[in-house]
């Protein structure tokens, strides 16, 4: 009996190892995929602001986030995913659920760019149009123009 539960114990941690590896390949495929995109915003005058947001959904499925921001800031919200997706958008609302804007355009890479009315509260949501592995991974960076 003890010798079945060690190659359970055995079997769950290698099974949790695989999976720490295989987090960790789409964390790094993120990481690459926002450097690459980014780089368009920056030529541009943007640089990040705060952290990197990552997660993971099915296909069809989203995801909300809540970034606050400054008044009168210039903002660009640019969103990737791994290599199993092909389609991922973003829609951004403001505190009060008006949509201020969105990219469904059919990539994997939406950035939605707007000027902020207060200082507050934002809603992210990414959505998963097309995930060809479930789950996805994907991230979201807020980048500000000017410094703001």
């Amino acid at each position: 009996m003890s010798a079945r539960i060690a190659l359970l114990a055995l079997t769950a941690g290698v099974f949790a190892a695989s999976e720490a590896v295989a987090q960790n390949q789409y964390q790094q495929q993120i990481a690459n995929q926002m450097t690459r995109r980014a780089s368009t915003l920056s030529s541009r005058g943007y640089n990040a602001l705060g952290q990197l947001y990552t997660g993971s959904i099915n296909d069809d499925a989203d995801a909300n986030l809540t970034v606050t921001l400054s008044a009168g800031a210039q903002i660009a919200i640019l969103g990737v995913c791994d290599n199993d997706c092909s389609d991922v958008d973003l829609q951004i609302y403001g505190q009060d659920g008006t949509k201020i804007g969105e990219d469904l355009d059919t990539d994997d890479y939406p950035v939605v760019a707007f000027t902020t009315q207060y200082a507050g509260t934002y809603r992210v949501r990414v959505m998963m149009a097309t995930c060809n592995t479930n789950p996805c991974y994907y991230g979201v960076q807020v980048f500000a123009n000017g410094g703001k």
